[in-house]
């Protein structure tokens, strides 16, 4: 090879190189915006997230607040009511509860839950009754009333009173209520306190798990297995992630420059 040629594929050479150069500083300049779109985002899905969590529970206090002054009746037969639902409500609470016969029991309105259907099937069990009261401290005497008597019978049948939950609280306590089941049969104390929190007497103390997957791990200990879902246990790692390295404050503000780049990706 002639010294021309060779000096010629040493220039070729360098052109390739420059020009790989070239390719590869742009590609990196990408990679390096995909990198800062992708924190971006990750911000943002952390925001989303944080404030799905916050709405969710701030529309199933607030469900439960509109529920306060409801009492779910059950188990009452089908039927029994006439064709006035609050007079009958009216006239069964004084005759299977204890209640002082001068107290004015002023019903908002009753009715039966989920409403009838032409379809029912006759074996099923009676649907409950809602009933909400004006007054949410005779609402509050009806429940507790209830509860002290223990056993409450209509018919020669047993009714329960209970407080009128919103489904998804329904769902949580449910849930509570079925491990404290089974933490009885082992003779240990435990009850649901508001609003589907776990309360544990062991020989340590007193101890209140905020959620059941928080709690998992020593009902694990106490022979009681709990199924927690997928959701639970992800919501329960954020939170705790939340308390312990301070991003709760960062994940609540989507800042002004994300907002920006964001309308910028649309545009």
């Amino acid at each position: 090879m002639s010294l021309d040629r060779l000096e010629q594929t040493v220039l070729d050479i360098k052109v390739q190189m420059g020009e790989h150069e070239g390719r590869i500083g742009k590609l990196e300049d990408r990679v390096g915006m995909a990198e800062d779109v992708a924190v971006r985002h990750q911000r943002a899905l952390r925001y989303l997230i944080h404030r799905d969590m916050t709405l969710s529970a701030t529309c199933d206090d607030l469900q439960n607040r509109l529920r306060r002054n409801n009492v779910r009746i059950f188990q009452v037969p089908e039927g029994s009511e006439g064709g006035n639902m609050a007079e009958f409500i009216k006239e069964l609470l004084h005759k299977v509860l204890k209640i002082p016969s001068l107290t004015d029991i002023k019903i908002e309105r009753a009715h039966r839950s989920p409403p009838y259907t032409t379809h029912r099937d006759p074996t099923a069990p009676p649907r409950h009754i809602i009933v909400r009261f004006l007054d949410a401290a005779v609402k509050d005497l009806v429940i507790r009333q209830a509860w002290s008597q223990g056993q409450v019978s209509f018919q020669d049948k047993r009714i329960f009173f209970d407080q009128d939950y919103s489904p998804e609280l329904h769902k949580k306590r449910a849930k509570v209520h079925k491990v404290i089941k089974q933490l009885k049969k082992k003779d240990i104390l435990a009850r649901c306190i508001y609003p589907a929190q776990l309360k544990l007497k062991l020989g340590t103390g007193e101890k209140t798990y905020t959620t059941l997957s928080s709690a998992a791990e020593v009902l694990k200990d106490l022979g009681v297995e709990v199924r927690c879902g997928e959701r639970e246990r992800t919501e329960d790692e954020l939170k705790d992630g939340w308390r312990s390295s301070g991003k709760k404050k960062r994940d609540t503000v989507l800042s002004a420059s994300d907002l920006r780049a964001f309308l910028q990706e649309e545009a």
